[in-house]
């Protein structure tokens, strides 16, 4: 079954990273990245992603605050990557930058991710259905879900960065 991202919203790492620490969960990467998001109106997700050591084009649909991904695959380079998102009709582009750290839990991923360089989310990496009995497991029931991409966010708090292509 196909992993799918479930987002949250956290105001520290903290309690996060002593669960992990005490289960022993394995780091499996920690990773800068920059993500260039086709502006449009709704949750699904066409971007490229802008890594130290290789670019990627990235597809997520989305449904009901969850993400899967469609499709995955190594471009060129970053002008590629814009090229990429003319071609699928975009006129303009959001900027999101992503540091995070993922660790290997239960057969998926529990991923502590700061956006921008200011804000907190923890994002569970696992099978449909398998979501709650893990947001439990870390105390996240009561942490706000981010059902829209993080482009779309940081839009909403006014601070989402665009530029045309």
């Amino acid at each position: 079954m196909k992993q799918q991202e479930k987002k949250y919203l956290i105001s520290s790492f903290t309690k996060i990273e002593n669960k992990l620490a005490r289960i022993g969960a394995k780091k499996v990467k920690e990773v800068i990245s920059v993500h260039y998001y086709g502006q449009h109106s709704g949750n699904d997700v066409e971007k490229f992603v802008e890594y130290a050591d290789r670019v990627e084009a990235h597809v997520l649909k989305e449904s009901g605050g969850q993400f899967t991904m469609i499709k995955h695959e190594e471009i060129p380079d970053k002008n590629s990557g814009l090229g990429w998102l003319r071609n699928q009709g975009y006129k303009t582009m959001n900027i999101v930058k992503m540091a995070y750290r993922e660790y290997s839990y239960k057969n998926g991923t529990v991923g502590l991710y700061t956006i921008d360089d200011f804000l907190l989310s923890v994002i569970l990496y696992y099978p449909s259905g398998q979501h709650e009995a893990i947001e439990k497991e870390f105390g996240l029931e009561r942490a706000e879900v981010i059902s829209v991409p993080y482009n779309k966010f940081l839009d909403q708090l006014g601070r989402l960065r665009s530029t045309n292509l």
